[in-house]
């Protein structure tokens, strides 16, 4: 990097998101403020700002690899504070309706299974060892104040004071992007026109420790026939050999609130073999619920203008089903794109904004594919709501057979596996080859 583009550039927001995109900034800004309106824990525990970090949350591949390349070593740091090692598919049992349990081949990938607070807290840890990063906590952004050159960030510190950040750039990781929005709103500009898909999953976790090592897996999911079951389950390893367990229902009217109900329910999966994991060890100390309505992209890469120097990021332009596992890796994913562009437009007469225009018309293939995957299988579902994805019985014809053919052959196997891991795009499954074999299945 041969100059800074600006003097300071604002975070808002010190989830994945925020945290590497503030990583990614730190090497072309003097200096890197990450305003959070949390406090910011010393240790890997909840905090209020993320309700949905006692529940089981994934790192694919291609997130832990972003990550790595915007903070090398990440993966070790990760490693040492007791992740799980995974391979992929190798210790993953990973069961279907119409194909029963996938080969457990090696796929050539590993990923690193932990607890939220864990993989946040080891990215937070890297990111405030960055010299000109100053993390933040307890101030609450109330709005971005408009200003033809630099904007100012105002917020609300702990102890009650208004204090403002002016900056050359600001990059909103809140999550729902109510800064941003507020500021399209005080202007009277567009704003971004959404996609939402309705699929309202409650979902129930156990935090439980198991007997002894399973036999053959690390990671087993269960999924259901959509067409006669809504219910999931998931058996995830974490740090301490713990294991976080949990059931997913769309559009259930009840919840398990006891542990006798959680294995009651978990007993009406395809499969019994996460109940027969979990029914006789020791109950967990209490469950916990939550409850996702909809995923929403907010199309910014669809407007004609932004305000000068503000990018969303993260949630705040797509919130993913988190039953997928996808927004922590797609996040970590557009920091990475972030840097990329960061060093691309270095050399021009008006970075920030070569910034936002070449960021925003990169992104929305990066948010493409993890969308349409989770989407699609959303749609499976009677009671999803929204608007179905063009071509979508086809796409769910593909699925079937795509399905038949990573259990008969370990080429399209490895393949699907570099796809779902978000590794290589999605356009691999329309190799020739690969959909020659794809289609051989179809047709045996």
């Amino acid at each position: 990097m041969g100059r800074h583009l600006g003097q300071c550039a604002v975070v808002i927001g010190a989830g994945i998101g925020g945290l590497s995109a503030a990583g990614a900034l730190a090497s072309y800004f003097k200096e890197i403020v990450v305003l959070e309106r949390d406090t910011l824990p010393a240790s890997a525990i909840s905090r209020a700002g993320t309700p949905q970090d006692r529940h089981p949350h994934l790192l694919l591949a291609g997130g832990l690899q972003a990550l790595g390349d915007i903070l090398p070593g990440f993966e070790k740091d990760l490693a040492r504070a007791g992740a799980v090692s995974i391979n992929v598919f190798r210790d993953i049992r990973y069961e279907r309706a119409d194909v029963g349990a996938l080969p457990q081949r090696d796929c050539g990938e590993a990923i690193l299974s932990a607890s939220r607070p864990l993989i946040e807290h080891v990215l937070r840890r890297r990111v405030a060892a960055i010299a000109n990063v100053a993390l933040r906590s307890q101030c609450r952004v109330t709005e971005i104040v408009p200003d033809a050159t630099r904007q100012s960030v105002r917020f609300v510190s702990g102890a009650g004071e208004i204090a403002a950040v002016e900056a050359d750039l600001v990059v909103d990781a809140s999550g729902r992007g109510a800064p941003t929005l507020g500021l399209l709103s005080a202007l009277g500009w567009e704003r971004p026109p959404e996609t939402t898909v309705g699929v309202d999953i409650s979902y129930t976790t156990a935090l439980l420790q198991p007997e002894g090592k399973s036999s053959d897996w690390q990671i087993l999911v269960t999924l259901p026939d959509p067409r006669s079951s809504v219910l999931a389950g998931l058996i995830l390893p974490i740090e301490g050999g713990r294991w976080l367990v949990a059931l997913s229902q769309h559009g259930a009217p009840e919840r398990p609130e006891t542990w006798e109900d959680f294995l009651a329910l978990s007993r009406q999966l395809n499969t019994p073999m996460i109940y027969n994991a979990i029914c006789k060890l020791a109950p967990p100390d209490g469950l916990r619920h939550f409850v996702f309505d909809e995923s929403r992209w907010r199309h910014f890469e669809q407007l004609q203008r932004l305000p000068r120097g503000i990018l969303p990021v993260a949630d705040s332009l797509c919130r993913f089903n988190p039953i997928y596992g996808q927004g922590m890796s797609v996040a970590a994913q557009q920091a990475k794109l972030l840097c990329e562009v960061l060093d691309r437009v270095a050399a021009e007469a008006n970075p920030i904004e070569a910034l936002q225009a070449e960021f925003l018309s990169e992104v929305g293939s990066l948010l493409q594919a993890p969308w349409n995957m989770g989407v699609n299988a959303d749609f499976a579902y009677p009671g999803t709501r929204g608007e179905r994805p063009e071509r979508y019985e086809e796409s769910r014809q593909f699925e079937a057979a795509l399905f038949r053919a990573v259990a008969a052959d370990p080429v399209v196997q490895r393949a699907f596996s570099d796809v779902l891991q978000l590794i290589k795009p999605f356009e691999l499954l329309q190799d020739p080859d690969i959909r020659r074999r794809i289609e051989a299945n179809a047709m045996a």
